[in-house]
């Protein structure tokens, strides 16, 4: 059974208060890379990026010399 609208706007509603989007601009390369990545782990670059993030912030890794 397809959505109501009104389920429709619950949703968007949960969505807009617990939710932020930020973007992220790669290069060509960077963003194959990252793509096969994702790909070969059967994950998205959503999840790539937030665990990575985490991971990152509860290790203390210093990223600022990484490259």
């Amino acid at each position: 059974m397809p959505r109501s609208e009104a389920q429709k706007r619950a949703d968007k509603k949960y969505h807009d208060k617990k939710y932020q989007t930020f973007s992220v601009n790669a290069k060509a390369d960077e963003y194959e890379l990252i793509d096969e990545f994702c790909k070969r782990n059967g994950i998205s670059k959503n999840a790539l990026l937030l665990k990575s993030t985490k991971y990152c912030i509860k290790n203390n890794i210093d990223i600022n010399n990484l490259d």
